[in-house]
């Protein structure tokens, strides 16, 4: 028998990840639809793609023509945004992640190349959310008027490898869940 590798929900019931999963995906949606009505004063000419724009910019010089063309009121929404994204990065970062481990423990009778990465993935996506953090942090600071080009850079970083791992484990459910659909699991063998 292989020890399954270590995650951060190792430990808990079936149910308590039944659970979790369908009230962090609801969360998830929920604060998914407000942040995207919400990125609607964000959208501008010099910022086509709202606040993910404002995430990548990487340079202090275009996150301020960003904010100068969003107004007063677009850079409060920018703020309730990212007050909103604190509670958005608790709900995807638990769903995506305990989604990871559940689809590698489903697999682990299937495919053990398959079953790991999901243990691998349930870790990754705590860091996924504490990199979305201080991506957060770092543009609240620019909208409080710190123009420091290291909150551009830190934001740019933080976020491009945050959206890394959550593509890499976006990837690895649909192939995970494919890969369930398409085979049975192996018998056990009797003792």
């Amino acid at each position: 028998m292989t020890k399954e590798p270590y995650s951060p929900y190792r430990n808990a019931s079936g149910k308590f990840i039944k659970n979790t999963l369908w009230w962090a995906g609801a969360f998830t949606i929920i604060l998914m639809i407000a942040l995207r009505i919400i990125d609607q004063w964000l959208t501008t000419p010099e910022s086509p793609t709202g606040m993910i724009g404002f995430e990548l910019a990487k340079d202090i010089h275009i996150t301020r023509i960003m904010m100068d063309s969003w107004g007063e009121k677009g850079r409060i929404m920018a703020g309730l945004s990212l007050g909103i994204d604190f509670l958005y990065i608790v709900a995807y970062s638990l769903f995506l992640g305990l989604s990871a481990f559940a689809i590698g423990k489903k697999l682990e009778g299937r495919s053990k190349l398959l079953s790991r990465p999901g243990y691998w993935l349930s870790w990754l996506m705590l860091l996924a959310g504490i990199f979305d953090a201080i991506e957060n942090y770092s543009l609240i600071e620019i909208l409080s008027g710190n123009d420091y080009q290291r909150w551009a850079t830190a934001a740019y970083y933080f976020s491009t490898t945050k959206f890394a791992i959550v593509i890499i484990t976006l990837l690895y459910i649909i192939l995970g869940l494919a890969t369930m659909l398409i085979t049975k699991p192996a018998k056990s063998q009797p003792a």
